[in-house]
């Protein structure tokens, strides 16, 4: 695959064939989800993997019925951390810095953090979320592997069957992944580059 076809050819698949996953290609996705940027490098997320059939199944329920949610071979659910101000300076601690640098950043972003109200929080982990999804969906592509990203589910049930304690953590996304079925890739639209990209 061309580099750039790696980008080109993802599309949302829902035509997964009955097959499981290579589970090295699997853990290489979870990998690269985990490494993936994020501000001050808090790392807002953990993803909950789900290949068991009664559970895709009862997933498939939650997610208004999508047959493709079942019928996949994994599905990933990335949730939002929401206790991030709890393990920040921690975290600091651990990187490679002189103590004058650790205060500087406590004192430039432990106020940012403290100020976050619940929704808030809700708000800058959820972006976070976004950018883990982007390279889950890319490195399954680079993998050969099909992926649907879903953000159609009931979140109080899947927060209730997940049995998650809202106010550390709350569910985000969904991204099933499993082996194409489908004969031919859908056709691609999207605006021009020059209707998309300014240069100022």
């Amino acid at each position: 695959m061309d580099k750039l076809d790696l980008f080109k050819f993802r599309y949302s698949c829902r035509n997964f064939k009955n097959e499981k996953l290579n589970p090295q290609d699997l853990r290489n996705i979870l990998e690269i989800a985990r490494l993936s940027p994020s501000s001050l490098g808090l790392e807002p997320w953990k993803f909950v993997v789900v290949q068991d059939e009664k559970k895709k199944e009862e997933l498939s329920e939650i997610c208004n019925h999508q047959p493709h949610v079942k019928n996949c071979s994994a599905l990933i659910i990335i949730l939002s951390r929401l206790d991030f101000l709890d393990y920040f300076e921690e975290k600091l601690r651990k990187r490679d810095m002189s103590e004058k640098e650790i205060q500087k950043r406590l004192d430039t972003y432990m106020p940012f953090l403290n100020s976050l109200n619940h929704e808030q929080k809700i708000a800058y982990a959820r972006e976070q979320a976004h950018i883990a999804l982007a390279s889950i969906l890319y490195s399954a592509n680079a993998l050969n592997i099909a992926t649907c990203p879903i953000g159609g589910f009931d979140k109080i049930k899947l927060e209730s069957y997940l049995n998650l304690n809202t106010q550390k953590e709350i569910a985000t996304l969904i991204v099933a992944l499993g082996y194409s079925n489908d004969k031919s890739l859908p056709q691609k639209n999207r605006f021009d580059f020059d209707k998309v990209v300014q240069f100022l």
